[in-house]
């Protein structure tokens, strides 16, 4: 069994939430405009990507290699 991080889920999830939230503050909040919000700040989605991918590169756990079965005897 490989070590898989559970990351990409969390973030997944994170972001379902967040855009969830946007759009039901939209729908009660009138002046709120989503789609303002993110024509503004939208270069942030891949800034937060590329940090994203950089912590999980350098905080990856380094798998050990497989024992070779022909020197155990």
């Amino acid at each position: 069994m490989s070590a898989r991080p559970l990351g990409g889920a969390l973030t997944a999830g994170l972001i379902l939430i967040l855009l969830g939230t946007i759009f039901l503050i939209e729908n009660f909040y009138a002046p709120f405009s989503a789609w303002r919000l993110i024509a503004r700040y939208w270069p942030l989605i891949p800034i937060v990507i590329g940090v994203r991918r950089i912590y999980d590169y350098f905080t990856w756990p380094e798998i050990p290699p497989a024992p070779d079965k022909a020197t155990k005897e």
